[in-house]
């Protein structure tokens, strides 16, 4: 999209008290994730945000950092496929970096999962919860995507499943 569009999309959403969380896919068609600027939320995979770093050698907290200075986002989530995710969040003293592993190691399909997260972790986020239940909840969501041969929608239910038997 046009930067122009998402500039007063994002603008128009601030002024009116929407939260914002963005996600741009640089796999298979151009996108750049820091486009997006003063965002609640944004779910680069790693080789997304290294690009929109230019930076292919730092350590991925430093890129985030960057990444997340840069765009003045609230939340970076950084998605590593297998290896789970890397989650840097703004504090009052300055931020927090931690990983999460995936909570699906042998994966049916991993069509979907990355847009599964993405949509969990937001509306979790928008509903009130802080940033680590939401992208905990996120990955449950991407580890249901993942255990089924292709691209449906995840079921309230299958969510329910899976934190019930994450709590046994």
């Amino acid at each position: 999209a046009d930067p122009s569009l998402v500039d007063g999309l994002i603008e128009r959403s601030e002024r009116h008290g929407i939260m914002v969380a963005a996600d741009s896919q640089a796999s298979s068609q151009y996108g750049n994730i820091a486009r997006f600027r003063g965002t609640a939320l944004l779910t680069p995979t790693e080789r997304e945000a290294r690009l929109a770093m230019q930076d292919f050698d730092a350590g991925l907290s430093t890129v985030a950092a960057r990444l997340q200075d840069m765009t003045d986002a609230r939340n970076v989530v950084v998605t590593l496929g297998k290896d789970g995710l890397l989650v840097r969040t703004r504090t009052d003293g300055g931020a927090e970096t931690d990983m999460l592993p995936a909570f699906n190691p042998l994966p049916a399909d991993v069509a979907g999962a990355g847009d599964s997260l993405f949509a969990s972790t937001a509306l979790a986020l928008r509903s009130g919860a802080d940033i680590w239940q939401s992208v905990y909840l996120g990955s449950i969501a991407a580890a249901c995507q993942v255990a089924t041969v292709g691209n449906s929608p995840v079921g309230a239910d299958a969510v329910r499943g899976e934190l019930a038997s994450a709590a046994n």
